[in-house]
């Protein structure tokens, strides 16, 4: 019986080791870290314990993984809503995630977003020449969450 103890025992240290290098790559909502578990075979107790054990140390956190997720989405031109929506889609606990987008639409100004998105897509302005990459960047951005108003006032802003 003590062998079964020391079994057990012993899967539960390596999938909590498995889950702090997981961890310590980037952040992780609790889904996604079952899931990874779940996928190297442990068993849902141990998965559970191991999930209690990371919260108690702080290691695993659904509002950092909320605060991060989205930060790193807006860095790459994306709104808050429209990251939030992804972040929903991969598991992210609605109430950190409201937080977390609460806070991000606070400091968004979704004009310059948009103008820096395609600045860096088209720096020279092709897009004001031809009208087909005029609806190729103007569906970019909308694929990025930004809605039609703020694309046409950026793309059709002369101050360029």
């Amino acid at each position: 019986m003590s062998q079964k103890t020391n079994a057990v025992k012993n899967e539960q240290q390596e999938a909590f080791k498995s889950a702090v290098r997981v961890l310590g790559i980037r952040e992780h909502n609790e889904a996604e870290l079952r899931t990874k578990l779940s996928n190297k075979n442990y068993d849902d107790i141990i998965i559970d314990d191991v999930i209690e054990m990371l919260k108690h140390y702080d290691y695993l956190s659904e509002s950092r993984y909320a605060e991060t997720f989205l930060r790193s989405r807006l860095k790459k031109g994306e709104t808050p809503w429209f990251a939030a929506q992804k972040a929903r889609q991969k598991g992210a606990e609605p109430v950190a995630l409201k937080l977390a987008l609460e806070e991000a639409e606070q400091s968004f100004d979704a004009w310059s977003a948009c103008k820096d998105v395609l600045d860096k897509r088209d720096p020279m302005g092709s897009y004001k020449q031809d009208k087909r990459l005029w609806q190729r960047q103007m569906r970019y951005l909308q694929n990025k969450g930004y809605d039609l108003n703020t694309i046409l006032q950026v793309m059709n802003n002369e101050d360029d």
